[in-house]
């Protein structure tokens, strides 16, 4: 097991480390629609944007303290190890389901939060009849227990825990549905074409479906693909309500604000912000989702989006190897840079804020390692409070959740006491671990 410690008042701004390092044979845990209404941020570089990962304050009261310890592995099956497609994706689960949702292409499973053992999995004969969707991309917990997956062929799938058996995970639908295409079908508008002599239904996804979120109250869904498109579907219904053309280039994450704005990073370098329009402004009942802005700051392709702070808060992560971080403004702009956070030494892949506490980001990259981030009392500056390196393949997939039954404490001069995370993180060899960070904070 491997374990490391740090203060985050010992950081070193140039290099976005802590001081101290330790290491084992296994890791090394280092301190340290229209696009004509659309609005388009400065068009500066990300390397222009100040560094939001300086030092802490060095005040005895704000003084940080970090550990992350490695708990346990999942290794892939002995007979998929070696192949690109035995990769797994991690989401957290919400609800009253504290764990994880781990996807591979022969199995879908609810993790325990502690010890990372299957609560509940997909069914051998579920799991083999997405055999043939290829590997899965992406995964995204949907309120009320549900979850869905996005494939190498354009395909969803939503997965429901059995009633029969709460250990078993039922694969409810593919989407799109039978239904939906052979409602769908005879109408020769409903046809697109996506490249010479080819056509399609527009409620299909005509390339890998590479990201996937879901609305707070769980009733939309939102899918993005290599296609360059994004779609909305509903969820009772299983229907797709709108597709649209999202970007120049492939579209690769998807990130929804409990507001239900959504935002999409692409590899045209670009996060766009989509918004419901008012209801006056049309007749159905169904949302109808319009462009409202443009964020172009990345000089490299963005790989992964992550909204915190309720949505006044949006981080961008790409191949330019810095994670961008965004703020609300009341402005045509809608969101405003204020700066990059800095630190890895290749693309970022991942990144994803901590749903019960705001103030927690991690990302993961191709340089093998993970890092967390905490946010400072500002709201503007962060600190690299963990950096570990215990993948020896880059890191696809990361997500974190609270250790459930913790309360902080408030001091005289602000938070003090022990906070505890689970952090998983999944690799391009199939490797998916798990890891404790405990941040201490005060006196």
């Amino acid at each position: 097991m491997a374990t490391g410690t740090a203060a985050a008042g010992d950081s070193d701004g140039s290099s976005n480390k802590l001081g101290s390092t330790a290491s084992s044979s296994s890791s090394t845990v280092s301190t340290s629609s229209s696009a004509a209404a659309a609005a388009v941020s400065e068009a500066s570089s990300s390397t222009s944007l100040p560094s939001l990962s300086g030092a802490a304050p060095s005040n005895a009261a704000g003084c940080l303290t970090a550990s992350f310890t490695h708990l346990t592995t999942l290794l892939p099956a002995p007979t998929a190890a070696t192949a690109p497609s035995a990769a797994a994706v991690v989401a957290p689960a919400a609800d009253s389901f504290n764990g994880f949702i781990i996807a591979r292409p022969a199995s879908v499973a609810l993790h325990d939060i502690f010890t990372l053992d299957a609560t509940s999995a997909s069914d051998s004969s579920d799991t083999a009849t997405t055999a043939g969707a290829g590997s899965v991309k992406c995964v995204a917990h949907i309120h009320g227990g549900k979850a869905v997956t996005g494939h190498q062929d354009g395909t969803l799938w939503l997965w429901r825990p059995s009633t029969r058996a709460p250990a078993r995970i039922r694969l409810a639908a593919e989407l799109p549905t039978v239904a939906d295409r052979l409602r769908r079908f005879p109408v020769p508008s409903n046809h697109v074409p996506i490249r010479r002599h080819h056509r399609r239904l527009w409620i299909e996804h005509a390339d890998a479906v590479s990201g996937v979120a879901a609305s707070a109250d769980g009733r939309l869904l939102f899918s993005v693909s290599w296609d360059r498109t994004l779609k909305v579907w509903a969820v009772p219904s299983l229907r797709c309500l709108q597709s649209l053309p999202a970007h120049d280039d492939a579209v690769n994450a998807v990130a929804v604000a409990p507001d239900g704005t959504a935002y999409t990073g692409s590899a045209d370098r670009r996060v766009r912000v989509w918004a419901p329009r008012p209801a006056s402004e049309h007749k159905t009942k169904k949302p109808v989702y319009h462009l409202v802005a443009t964020l172009s700051r990345h000089t490299a392709a963005v790989n992964a989006v992550a909204v915190a702070c309720g949505g006044q808060m949006l981080y961008s992560a790409g191949n330019d190897r810095c994670v961008v971080v965004w703020e609300r403004e009341d402005s045509a702009s809608h969101m405003v840079a204020i700066g990059a956070l800095r630190g890895h030494r290749k693309a970022v892949l991942s990144v994803v804020a901590c749903a019960g506490n705001d103030g927690l980001v991690v990302s993961g990259s191709a340089d093998h390692t993970v890092r967390a981030w905490r946010r400072e009392a500002d709201g503007r500056g962060h600190a690299c409070v963990a950096v570990i390196d215990g993948h020896a393949s880059a890191v696809r997939s990361v997500a974190v959740a609270l250790v459930p039954g913790q309360k902080r404490r408030q001091g005289g001069d602000g938070v003090d006491g022990d906070e505890e995370c689970r952090v998983c993180s999944a690799s391009f060899d199939g490797e998916v671990r798990l890891w404790s960070l405990r941040l201490t904070t005060g006196s």
